[in-house]
């Protein structure tokens, strides 16, 4: 007959055994998970698409001007050249001067719009793409942990899977069996120990005559309430 204390030894190393196994199953999940990478890595290209596209509109702003400037200098020129003999002419010249430095002006106020927007989104790019630089140092340094972690976590559940059976092996079958039906129905819990004649599992008393046979400990006695394997302590 196995004693309670073969079952409380066994649990000890599934338990030991059911929290590496997790672990592994956890980290198998979330290696090569990238988190929230994709999405800083499509925020930076967003970005990177917007300050193209604000950089094109100052450039064409820039050669409106240059160009509306071009264009009042070459009217001023022949104002002031002494060409115009005109007065009529001279009147429309100088009528075309004001209208062009009127434009020249209204894309000189879109340009200093354009370039404060200009100014946000590369502040906006730089702060994001600092921020997934971040982002992937730490994640490639969580999946080497989590790597290392692995190779450790493997190599003590093949030594728990071997302590597990050489334990296993010297508790007869009919009480393996016991304890594995335990151990199924109460998530992994097998043994409480019993004080004072109460299970210190539930919390619950136990009747004199089961206490005083977990103390005699002649075969496995389990408690009414929770229904785990005692141990007298």
């Amino acid at each position: 007959m196995a004693s309670v204390r073969q079952f409380l030894d066994l649990q000890t190393v599934d338990v030991d055994l059911d929290k590496r196994k997790a672990r592994l199953a956890e980290i198998a999940e979330r290696l090569g998970d990238e988190g929230q990478l994709p999405v800083l890595r499509s925020r930076v290209e967003e970005l990177g698409e917007i300050l193209r596209g604000v950089e094109a509109r100052q450039s064409e702003e820039d050669a409106d001007i240059a160009g509306l400037s071009g264009r009042i200098e070459a009217a001023e020129a022949k104002m002031y050249g002494g060409s115009i003999t005109s007065p009529r002419e001279l009147k429309d010249l100088q009528d075309d001067v004001a209208m062009l430095g009127r434009r020249r002006s209204e894309h000189e106020d879109i340009l200093l719009a354009v370039l404060d927007e200009l100014d946000a989104t590369k502040a906006g790019l730089e702060a994001t793409s600092s921020e997934l630089a971040e982002a992937e140092r730490a994640w490639k340094a969580d999946q080497e942990s989590m790597i290392a972690e692995r190779g450790v976590l493997e190599g003590q559940v093949v030594a728990l899977d071997g302590e597990r059976a050489d334990r296993a092996g010297a508790v007869p079958p009919p009480e393996l069996a016991l304890y594995e039906h335990v151990r199924k129905t109460h998530a992994g819990r097998v043994v409480a120990r019993m004080r004072n004649a109460t299970c210190e599992s539930c919390r619950v008393g136990v009747p004199s005559k089961l206490a005083q046979a977990v103390r005699a400990g002649r075969s496995p006695e389990r408690c009414p309430s929770c229904g785990l394997i005692l141990l007298a302590d």
